[in-house]
């Protein structure tokens, strides 16, 4: 008999379930449907992967919260789920009156029934709730991964793919109505990042709207729609329409990937909620409320004088969906291939014999690796963070061991023997950890124990901070050995990492409140790199509306770096001026309401502004769709040399008052980039792989100097390096020390570029 297409599918699922040596419990889950219960090497998978993304919120500003699992039907009723979403939730109701919260009333009664929690939203907005806010602490961001109950029906019951119990990196960002569309980019980014170290994808983004039933006003929903399409026209990735399939509260824009039968699945997914927050009537204090309320900004000093309530916006999201549902996906994915990180098998020893010297090498090999060899003060361990190390020192042959373990997917396979007890090693065959690349497979490594364990925390994923952080320490020689399988002998401390640089200006400047006008992470990362970790970024909102066509691209990019250093100084000083006349005229209702916080007067304002100019003198700024990115770097290449121009504004309030109250110096550096040519490894298709990786996407020229695009698209430069990446960093601190101490002196004016008023 001929097996369908869904048989082999889940015949081919059955077989990696007993590959992972039954990870899932599917057979015990008969007594909970649709309630996966997972055995210890499906929990192991789970853990690292909520792990992973603990690792990733130190770097995307989340605070993890733990929410409970059942609220009160009048909750529900707030939400709007009651009325929304009755059908797929559960009611809970005690069974003995006398424990009933309201025990006058009866059992049954409203008052006493509660609904498991199918979403965290709620919750969160009630941890919001808690506390007065004021603008300045948005956006405030939560993430939670208690445990979710939908009442799925039966019949649409799957696997780990559609459940009734499941845990999602369920994630809320309360933020202000300006801070929208920067928080979509950072959430799309965040998933992108994410699926990138799993290897997923290519996977689609899907924007949901207005569905039938529906909570709010039209113009709310129009609102709430057209920020998510001008976020998503922004990411530079093809998107499609899915009218109708929005959240009652709000669109939403899904990601979807398929498995290897050809059905998608829903996995992560953004969602914009303008109603939410008026329904718990969350609100936050912020100057000109009005203004603020729209999303806009001001600089009318009778505007910011009044403070007032202003609801916030809030963002659902999830990067990778349900956890369980995402584990199938992997699952198939890596088809027992895992990677070394993620494998529920990490390694295990095995032994050449089983006399009593080689085993208890074995087992102390084995207490080493997972860190609980020597405890602590107290008998406390402190666990080395590796998965579970199985150790087999059965009498078998070495030879079928071996075969066995790599059988059942071992990531290491690490054997000891007489030799290895002698010279206090172990011999390590790491084929078994998926390389990425042309990197050979590791095999025939002896190290001691010690090594091992810095040589298997070495194949830990790359975090958020991995990927965009330029400023990391580089890892000591000892450690960046081991981590290769070399062994060292360390024969003096090496230091981690330079020291700080130790500069006048630095000195002054770490204490002082030092303004970054641009959101670039990259610029924000080499100022941290130099010794100012502490930037209070301010992205300036003035429109770069300056005609090209009647400034040279000299011009231009200087006016706009200027103008961008202005507005945001001009704001700072607005806002610190405002939040003096409302602390002026607060008059406290109780002792714990405390007037506001006045913000010091900024000590330095840093704007930059980067283009790009072609040999024509044409100015190219971010591509605005895949197809102008495809465009932009054809011309690039096909005109050989451009020009990369990077104008950094700096301004400091002078010392002494006069006017115009404060100093002002620019510099414009320019950079030659030549790109490689179609005949010497740029071909057409090569541009077209590099667009779709959508890391120039958000860059001026439409490539990164510092990743994918320095190794394929460039031949060689011209001038400073740090400069195309996007701020030249020896002239920004010449600029500091100018306009900081040297105010009033022109000596270096010509030399610098700066400018006075």
């Amino acid at each position: 008999m001929r097996l369908s297409k869904s048989d082999k599918h889940q015949k081919a699922q059955t077989m990696l379930f007993r590959k992972l040596g039954d990870a899932l419990g599917n057979q015990l889950e008969k007594s909970s449907p649709g309630s996966p219960i997972l055995l210890p090497n499906g929990a192991r998978i789970f853990n690292r992967l909520v792990e992973f993304l603990r690792n990733q919120y130190v770097h995307y500003g989340f605070q993890e919260v733990i929410t409970p699992t059942i609220y009160k039907k009048a909750l529900w009723a707030k939400s709007g789920h009651l009325e929304n979403y009755a059908d797929d939730m559960f009611t809970v109701t005690s069974t003995s009156p006398s424990r009933s919260d309201e025990p006058a009333l009866d059992a049954n009664s409203a008052a006493n029934e509660y609904g498991l929690k199918p979403m965290n939203c709620p919750g969160h907005c009630l941890i919001f709730a808690a506390q007065k806010r004021s603008y300045r602490d948005l956006p405030i961001r939560y993430a939670d991964f208690s445990p979710l109950h939908r009442n799925e029906v039966s019949g649409a019951l799957s696997g780990l793919t559609r459940v009734r119990r499941f845990h999602q990196d369920d994630g809320h960002i309360f933020c202000r109505p300006s801070q929208i569309e920067d928080e979509i980019r950072k959430t799309l980014d965040f998933i992108r990042v994410a699926y990138s170290v799993f290897r997923l994808g290519p996977y689609r983004l899907a924007l949901s709207t207005r569905p039938e039933s529906y909570i709010g006003s039209l113009d709310d929903w129009a609102q709430a729609e057209g920020s998510l399409k001008r976020a998503l026209d922004a990411c530079g990735q093809t998107w499609t329409l899915n009218e109708g399939d929005g959240a009652f509260y709000g669109p939403k824009i899904d990601v979807i990937l398929k498995d290897s039968d050809g059905k998608e699945h829903q996995t992560a997914t953004v969602q914009l909620d303008f109603q939410l927050p008026k329904r718990f009537e969350l609100e936050y204090q912020a100057p000109a409320p009005e203004v603020e309320q729209r999303g806009e900004t001001t600089t009318d000093a009778a505007l910011l004088a009044v403070s007032g309530p202003v609801a916030p916006v809030l963002i659902h999201r999830a990067v990778l969906g349900s956890v369980e549902r995402l584990m199938a996906l992997l699952i198939e994915h890596y088809n027992g291939k895992w990677p070394f990180w993620l494998n529920p098998r990490q390694g295990i020893i095995l032994t050449v014999n089983d006399s009593e010297p080689v085993v208890e090498w074995a087992r102390r090999t084995q207490r080493v690796l997972l860190g609980v060899e020597e405890a602590l003060e107290g008998g406390v361990v402190a666990p080395s963070g590796l998965g579970a190390i199985d150790v087999d020192d059965s009498a078998r042959s070495l030879q079928l061991k071996v075969r066995e373990a790599k059988t059942k997917g071992y990531g290491m396979i690490i054997v000891v023997g007489p030799k290895n007890v002698a010279e206090g090693t172990v011999s390590v065959d790491a084929t078994g950890v998926p390389q990425v690349g042309d990197k050979p497979a590791e095999k025939g490594l002896e190290m001691t124990p010690e090594e091992l364990v810095v040589f298997m925390k070495a194949k830990k994923p790359p975090s958020a901070m991995d990927l965009t952080n330029p400023s990391d320490p580089p890892p000591d020689y000892i450690t960046a050995a081991a981590a290769h399988g070399i062994r060292l002998r360390q024969s003096a401390p090496i230091r981690r990492g330079p020291m700080p640089l130790e500069l006048p200006i630095l000195t002054h400047l770490k204490t002082k409140r030092v303004i970054l006008a641009s959101a670039s992470p990259r610029r924000k990362a080499l100022l941290a790199q130099i010794g100012l970790p502490n930037l209070e970024v301010f992205p300036s909102t003035e429109p770069e509306d300056l005609d090209k066509k009647v400034h040279t691209p000299e011009e231009y990019v200087a006016a706009t770096a200027r103008r961008k250093c202005m507005a945001v100084y001009q704001l700072a000083i607005d806002q610190q001026e405002a939040a003096e006349k409302a602390a002026a005229a607060h008059k406290p209702s109780s002792p714990d309401d405390k007037p506001p916080t006045i913000p010091d007067e900024p000590a330095l304002v840093i704007s930059a502004d980067t283009i790009i100019a072609t040999r024509a003198g044409q100015i190219l700024e971010k591509p605005r769709t895949e197809a102008d990115h495809v465009r932009m770097l054809t011309h690039l290449r096909d005109t050989r040399v451009h020009r990369v121009l990077t104008a950094v504004c700096v301004l400091a309030p002078k010392e002494d008052a006069t006017h115009p109250g404060y100093e002002i110096a620019t510099h414009t550096e320019e950079t030659s980039v030549f790109f490689a040519q179609a005949n010497d490894g740029l071909p057409d298709d090569v541009i077209a792989s590099y667009v779709r990786t959508r890391e120039g996407a958000d860059k001026a020229g439409g490539y990164a100097l510092q990743g994918v695009g320095g190794m394929l698209l460039v031949e060689k430069i011209e001038g400073s390096v740090d400069n195309v990446i996007g701020l030249p960093v020896r002239k920004t601190l010449q600029l500091c020390e100018k306009v900081v101490f040297k105010q009033g002196v022109d000596e270096d004016e010509e030399e610098t570029g700066s400018e006075e008023e």
